[in-house]
């Protein structure tokens, strides 16, 4: 039986809003003893925003693509962030007249200068030019974020970066505009395995729903995995199922479950 649900945020659940089937699915799936969980790019803050007034999440918030876990009552069980050396380094070898880098600190997206691209995604920031020179980050950066309009630009920072810090850092697009730095190891699969190991739960009782390359660790191997029909050919790859929405992925979990 599945018993918890790991879903996507931007693309997937959220579309400006969550729609009102959406809603209903998840409230009644819940009814039913299964339990809805976020799986985030997005800061705790945002992601907790998005849903607060259509949706109680009665599960986990993984955030930041892995690097913090909130539970239900909002508290952080687990942090994985970038040693401040580490940051420091990316920092120093990062340059490019095309594209921009920008920090997800201690629950605060932080950018070095407006940067208009990145409103597409979120307004919810804060500016500050000094930042990389700081001494100290507390060890508290979640991510590090490139955004670009120029994608060849962003695929040549990602093959630099990876050949500089494969061995520490995983670096991958998570967007047509964004490119995401974590902790090697870090990402929505590793957090959910985490929870699963919290909650003594296996694979087989889990199911994950996403729409963007983000996702497809948290998709890729897993027997209960769903893409939307909307996002790219990898990722639609990466699952068992595709599906228009969210509703639709709960509608094939609920027969799964009846059958089982």
């Amino acid at each position: 039986m599945i018993k918890h649900i790991f879903c996507d945020l931007d693309g997937t659940l959220y579309h400006n809003g969550i729609n009102k089937k959406d809603i209903a699915a998840i409230e009644n799936i819940e009814k039913k003893g299964v339990t809805f969980n976020i799986a985030t790019g997005r800061i705790f803050k945002q992601a907790y925003s998005m849903t607060k007034d259509s949706l109680y999440i009665n599960g986990y918030y993984i955030c930041e693509n892995g690097s913090f876990i909130h539970d239900k009552n909002h508290q952080m069980i687990y942090k994985g962030t970038i040693d401040d050396d580490l940051v420091k380094k990316v920092i120093d070898r990062f340059e490019s007249s095309k594209a921009h880098i920008y920090f997800k600190y201690d629950g605060k997206i932080v950018l070095l200068e407006d940067i208009h691209t990145l409103k597409k995604y979120t307004n919810d920031y804060i500016i500050d030019p000094k930042f990389i020179n700081q001494g100290s980050f507390d060890n508290l950066v979640g991510n590090i974020g490139i955004v670009s309009n120029n994608e060849d630009e962003l695929y040549r920072i990602e093959l630099y970066l990876k050949r500089e810090f494969d061995e520490v850092l995983d670096i991958y697009f998570t967007s047509e505009h964004t490119i995401n730095i974590v902790p090697k190891g870090v990402s929505k699969r590793k957090s959910i395995e985490y929870i699963c190991n919290v909650l003594d739960i296996n694979e087989e009782e889990i199911a994950t729903i996403g729409n963007s390359p983000n996702d497809i660790n948290m998709l890729q191997g897993l027997k209960y995995s769903f893409a939307m029909d909307e996002s790219r050919e990898s990722v639609k790859e990466s699952a068992n199922y595709v599906v228009k929405n969210v509703a639709q992925a709960i509608e094939i979990i609920e027969k799964i479950n009846g059958v089982e």
